[in-house]
């Protein structure tokens, strides 16, 4: 049953294993967090990237999780053990997004990053078809991809535009400086895919 895309929100987030949102938007906001290690340094810093939003939003973390995410799936070297950093769903002008976030400190390298923002393409399109299978719950998703870098050279990965990766153009680069003071509503990326 296709739901209106409110309802089809909230049902989303109560259906989530509560473990992985790590963001409720609560606040009007969501923060994204991650840990990392600078070069030739061995104290860990943390990264925060906070984005304001319109409607309704949760933030999941992917990566970094200590379980599978299919149970019943070996996760040794198989396409599925793969993850993005973080995706934000939003519910916003009766339409469910979905942004997929990869966290990068300099590296671009593209094939790491196809690869991970493909990951997460495929976890939303199957956390739609298992929650439809077993509740008849339905509303399609509308996907956003995003790497974020310190890098402050990026055009030899980026194409003719310097925003998104020349290998794939449905990843939009963002600097973490030029986040600071956007909304989600304001990130850009003309690439919409529908799950």
């Amino acid at each position: 049953m296709s739901l209106d895309a409110s309802s089809y929100f909230n049902h989303l987030r109560t259906y989530l294993f509560a473990d992985y949102v790590i963001d409720d938007g609560s606040s009007g906001a969501v923060t994204l967090t991650e840990k990392y290690f600078l070069a030739g340094e061995t104290k860990k810093r943390t990264r925060k990237v906070v984005l304001p939003f319109k409607g309704k939003a949760f933030a999941i973390k992917l990566d970094g999780m200590p379980d599978r995410l299919f149970h019943f799936l070996d996760d040794n070297g198989k396409p599925w053990s793969k993850r993005c950093d973080f995706v934000i769903f939003q519910c916003t002008r009766k339409v469910v997004n979905a942004y997929l976030f990869e966290f990068k400190t300099k590296s671009l390298d593209p094939s790491s990053i196809i690869d991970q923002l493909k990951s997460g393409e495929h976890w939303c399109a199957c956390l739609r078809k298992v929650v439809h299978q077993y509740t008849g719950d339905d509303r399609k998703l509308r996907l956003r991809k995003f790497v974020c870098t310190e890098n402050d050279n990026p055009a030899a990965y980026l194409d003719g535009t310097g925003h998104y990766l020349a290998r794939d153009p449905s990843i939009r680069h963002y600097h973490y400086d030029a986040l600071a003071g956007l909304t989600l509503d304001q990130l850009d990326n003309t690439s919409i895919r529908t799950v």
